[in-house]
């Protein structure tokens, strides 16, 4: 069984506020601290507070606390009316659909790799999708792996 190493650093909250304090004059009193996800966010607010003042301040930092993420925009490829030819799991554990407008273009096997590439970019973007450079692979890659197994 191979051994593991592990490296604990234990660094005070307190340490953190006041070299971010010291480094971006924010004000003086951490209100609150918490973790989203990788990113720790830090609360800063001035000290001098009137008593009729500092309820509302609070409840309006409580409220921030409940504020939604933004949603994040998924890259889907756009498939429609494209006929799939079967599903299958990849070679990295990937479950994918295996479409006919790429098995037809890529059937023919005197293609090079950059003719191929271009083939299945074009397809893409007939379909008014922008692919990016890994999704050209994606589909390629998996196209070649189908018809590899399908010979």
């Amino acid at each position: 069984m191979p051994e593991e190493v592990l490296v604990i650093v234990k660094i005070p909250l307190s340490e953190i506020a006041e070299s971010v304090k010291s480094k971006h004059t924010l004000p003086s009193k951490l209100t609150e601290a918490r973790i989203e996800g990788d990113d720790l966010i830090l609360s800063f607010a001035e000290e001098t507070m009137d008593i009729e003042e500092s309820p509302i301040i609070l409840s309006s930092v409580q409220n921030s606390h409940r504020k939604r993420r933004a949603r994040r925009k998924r890259n889907r490829m756009k498939t429609r009316g494209w006929k799939p030819v079967e599903r299958i799991v990849n070679s990295k554990g990937q479950k994918c659909t295996i479409y006919k407008p790429f098995v037809d273009a890529l059937q023919n096997q005197q293609l090079t790799p950059e003719e191929q590439r271009k083939k299945v970019g074009s397809i893409l973007r007939a379909n008014r999708n922008r692919p990016s450079e890994e999704s050209i692979e994606y589909f390629l890659n998996n196209t070649l792996e189908y018809l590899k197994e399908a010979q």
